[in-house]
């Protein structure tokens, strides 16, 4: 009797864990076409999906160049292309579009999973219990039910990359458009943000602020968290350390998230 390897697609509910890796990054074991599971980070800032090298040559059946800008401002180009099928934790997620980057080369990490994985399915980023929960009709009100839900904007760039941005509030009605982005650990800001709304580093790279919250959610906030200063393309960037403890639901057909922030 043959074993079948082949992902099946996420039709029902999914539980994929996941190790937290180089300070907190989710570490998953991923599969391109069927092949031999090898890490990958769920990397929501990435834009696009990306293997390394190695693994890109032998799978991405390359059909153009995507362009992109790092956090830093720094361009990348990426030879793009499809591969057949791409999985996390033996559940098949969306690839439209995947690149190939060296800059993985080495890192002992194959690939990096982005928000298109998620576009079109109810997914739940379980930080407490370190699990990937695919959601369906049944699961998804009840997880919804107790948690708070703050609208988010997509950017998305001609179907082929999306990154997920949402209002966060630093205290005394000053407020940044953040990415939200599992590819951080920590919480980042614009040094011209930082400075319009009255951080100072001084000579240094981080600040603490008083706060930091979803705006519009204050239960979610997070006291006194230290936050980098650094030139960003965008006016802050909040990686996984404000989700610590809690679950983080994506909605993004309905350009939703829902945070639970006791579990």
């Amino acid at each position: 009797m043959l074993v079948c390897t082949v992902p099946r697609p996420a039709v029902a509910v999914d539980t994929i864990p996941f190790t937290e890796v180089k300070g907190g990054l989710i570490e998953v074991q991923g599969s391109v076409d069927g092949s031999a599971a090898v890490p990958m980070l769920i990397n929501l800032g990435a834009g696009v999906d990306v293997l390394s090298t190695d693994v890109g040559r032998r799978f991405v059946a390359v059909g153009g160049k995507y362009v992109s800008l790092r956090l830093s401002g720094e361009r990348v180009d990426l030879p793009i292309g499809k591969v057949r099928t791409l999985a996390i934790g033996g559940v098949r997620v969306e690839a439209p579009n995947v690149g190939v980057w060296s800059g993985l080369d080495g890192t002992g990490i194959e690939g990096l999973i982005s928000a298109t994985a998620f576009r079109n399915i109810a997914t739940t980023f379980d930080f407490h219990n370190h699990q990937i929960i695919i959601e369906d009709a049944q699961t998804f009100p009840d997880r919804i039910r107790p948690a708070i839900k703050v609208p988010v904007v997509l950017q998305d760039d001609l179907g082929i990359a999306l990154g997920i941005f949402a209002r966060f509030d630093f205290g005394g009605g000053k407020t940044g458009l953040c990415e939200i982005d599992t590819g951080s650990q920590g919480i980042t800001v614009d040094r011209t943000f930082a400075a319009s709304i009255g951080l100072n580093p001084g000579g240094g790279s981080s600040v603490q602020v008083p706060s930091i919250a979803l705006d519009g959610a204050r239960a979610t906030a997070v006291d006194r968290p230290a936050v980098s200063v650094a030139n960003l393309i965008y006016d802050c960037d909040v990686g996984n350390s404000f989700w610590a403890g809690r679950a983080l639901t994506l909605d993004l057909a309905n350009r939703l998230i829902y945070v639970t922030t006791s579990l």
